[in-house]
């Protein structure tokens, strides 16, 4: 069998924010989300500043590279129906939404979102193909940013680029932080049932059960039921999943995970739930954790329930705020992720990451450009989820030995151990030698078994994971990864070979 690695993906450049959001490609791109429908993938995503409002799309043939495709909702011109309160179909019938949401400047300042004048910003879209054939758009809306008077709401559409329709309203929240808030949709179907999880800061994240053939709550309860006193406070909002600050969750399931338990392989069932901790623009990182129930409880890899406060917390921290050698764009503020299987079974993570690039190369005094980012994930020897810090550039999973690890790096590795705290990590060189012995920046030893797992042990840890063919971009070559998650720590690593091929 060939020995296969990536070629050159010649990635779109970053970009700015510019008057031409069509040309913005992967740029602006907040909370994404992916579907694949007749060999195309569609990213949605948060509506920001610069294009119009309604969710963008962007469209993409080898998620590779990307293109703004418009908005899911025709919000143009329809703000003045929304602030008589006329907006009908046409206009997405998000009439509901805004009536809820909306805030004047008096209350909340430059933070309003939902405006007295009819214009509106939505958050966080995850699309579906439903069970009636049509493509379902959960979607937010909030009155202003760092408030909790939002609601979560479910439009539809025959086509994956819209115009979506919103049909109700699923969730809603008051101002006053006394419930979660009702933002950060995501849905998954699994086991014959249909499950979404929602919320950020305040309470944290919760799951509600919907109805696999419609997508609404299977409770069929409002908030009037509620607000009434007809529902429970856990009857309406759902089952607490993660307490703290926490945001964007998504659901993933995976069946049959190879475990190596007791000396020996068996199969176990997951279901896995990632969400995105600390402040947006600069501690914000990915954490995981996985429960066989999808109402949890979830844990991490030292069994702790996941909680986030503030910054910082239990729940295995996947990726933070890093940087590759020599690489001017950093990764900083990687969060608000998918975990998306593509029909050919590639395993990916979408996420969003910010870069300081722009303002060291005085260009920007902002970093608060969202960029779509792909990583390829797997899962360790221990069933847990361990991601390619590279770009996906379209490599494929297979089997590696230690010799052609070796024969491709010279050993030679660069590594980049993330810490619970939030600062930039640079990367570090170490060396991975014939005799089982780690050297370097890290000392300890390593092993490979299996397909394609490794184990390094270091005095503090002990890191269990897999080696992946990747695309360095910061180096123009192609290599092997390593991705492994600490089993005392839950903090991972990621490594680099430096040497070209």
């Amino acid at each position: 069998m060939a020995v296969v690695y990536p070629k050159n993906p010649r990635f779109n450049r970053l970009q700015m924010r510019s008057p031409d959001y069509a040309a913005w490609q992967e740029g602006c791109a907040h909370d994404p989300s992916l579907l694949e429908w007749e060999g195309r993938y569609y990213a949605y995503s948060t509506d920001t500043v610069g294009a119009p409002a309604g969710c963008q799309i962007r469209v993409s043939d080898d998620l590779l590279h990307w293109e703004y495709a418009g908005s899911a909702f025709r919000l143009t011109d329809a703000a003045p129906l929304y602030k008589r309160g006329a907006a009908g179909a046409e206009q997405g019938n998000l009439q509901a939404a805004f009536d809820w949401c909306v805030t004047d400047k008096k209350e909340a300042g430059d933070s309003v979102c939902t405006h007295p004048d009819g214009t509106m910003s939505l958050w966080a879209p995850h699309c579906v193909r439903g069970t009636d054939g049509k493509f379902w758009l959960y979607f937010s809306l909030t009155g202003y940013f760092g408030g909790s008077k939002s609601c979560i709401g479910l439009a539809k559409s025959d086509a994956p680029l819209g115009p979506f329709v919103c049909e109700g309203l699923l969730v809603q929240s008051p101002a006053g932080w006394r419930t979660p808030n009702a933002i950060d949709p995501q849905v998954l179907f699994a086991e014959g049932k249909l499950w979404m999880v929602y919320g950020s800061y305040g309470l944290g994240l919760y799951l509600l059960e919907l109805d696999p053939a419609t997508g609404h709550r299977r409770d069929g309860l409002t908030y009037a039921d509620f607000a009434a006193g007809r529902a429970a406070f856990s009857c309406y909002y759902g089952t607490p999943l993660v307490r703290g600050s926490a945001e964007g969750g998504v659901l993933h399931f995976e069946k049959d995970v190879p475990v190596f338990e007791h000396g020996t392989w068996t199969r176990k069932s997951y279901y896995y739930l990632m969400c995105s901790f600390g402040s947006l623009s600069a501690a914000y990182n990915m954490r995981c954790a996985r429960s066989e129930r999808p109402d949890g409880p979830y844990t991490d890899v030292n069994g702790n329930p996941v909680v986030c406060s503030t910054d910082i917390g239990t729940g295995n921290k996947m990726l933070g705020s890093f940087c590759w050698e020599g690489d001017p764009v950093d990764r900083f503020c990687p969060g608000h992720n998918d975990m998306f299987t593509t029909s050919a079974g590639v395993r990916l993570i979408a996420y969003h990451c910010r870069t300081h690039y722009f303002i060291e190369k005085r260009l920007s005094r902002s970093n608060n450009f969202h960029y779509l980012y792909l990583g390829q994930y797997d899962f360790n020897a221990e069933g847990w989820p361990v991601m390619n810090a590279n770009r996906y550039a379209g490599e494929r999973l297979r089997d590696v030995t230690a010799d052609e690890l070796l024969n491709v790096s010279a050993g030679k590795f660069e590594a980049v151990l993330l810490r619970q705290g939030v600062e930039t990590v640079a990367a570090q060189r170490v060396t991975l030698r014939q005799d089982g012995v780690m050297d370097g920046a890290l000392y300890g030893t390593w092993k490979m078994f299996g397909a394609r797992y490794i184990r390094i042990e270091t005095p503090e840890d002990v890191y269990s994971g897999v080696v992946m063919p990747a695309w360095m971009d910061h180096r123009g070559a192609a290599g092997l990864c390593i991705t492994a998650m600490g089993l005392r720590s839950g903090m991972a690593l990621h490594l680099n070979s430096t040497d070209r091929i």
